[in-house]
């Protein structure tokens, strides 16, 4: 059995700040267990993780007018965004010289779901998203990450999803 070691590691990303009165957010833990690659060596000592987020496409899909299972009001309307994360992960190898390796990750993620209305000040989503007037920011609340053994890694990375409607006249 894989000994989780326990020891802080340096998350490399995370926001200074995150917006104080958020309207249409969401909030995502993405879990995932990492592998070093063949071609690099063994960890003695995990010591930084590094993420950062690109948005990949942006789109609009209409949903029922309903109260969800969960209870959230649905209004009709749903951003759904792809987003890659990109991360590097700095450790120590478990060599005599103890040198430092870096290994590197894409992954994309899909179907990020944000409930939006669907019109502000009068102008459907659709339309204001045409007309690049939707802003969408991802912030990285928290990353973590443990050594599960010499090739593993587990962690966790939190993204607060921020959606805003950019100078709205139709």
């Amino acid at each position: 059995m894989a000994n989780v070691l326990s020891g802080l590691v340096e998350g490399i990303g995370i926001a200074n700040e995150l917006p104080e009165n958020p309207l249409y957010f969401t909030e995502v833990s993405i879990p995932e267990t990492l592998t070093i690659p063949p071609q690099k060596p063994d960890m003695e000592d995990l010591q930084s993780v590094m993420v950062d987020t690109e948005i990949i496409s942006i789109r609009i899909a209409d949903t029922p007018v309903a109260v969800s299972n969960e209870g959230q009001n649905l209004s009709g309307c749903k951003l759904i965004l792809e987003l890659k994360l990109r991360e590097k992960v700095k450790y120590i190898a478990d060599e005599p010289t103890q040198s430092i390796h870096a290994a590197h990750f894409e992954n994309v993620l899909q179907s990020i779901f944000v409930v939006i209305p669907c019109e502000i000040n009068g102008c459907s989503v659709k339309d204001l998203l045409r007309r690049n007037k939707i802003g969408v920011c991802v912030y990285i609340e928290d990353i973590y990450a443990a050594m599960k053994d010499k090739r593993t890694i587990f962690k966790n990375i939190t993204l607060l999803v921020d959606v805003n409607f950019c100078a709205v006249s139709c």
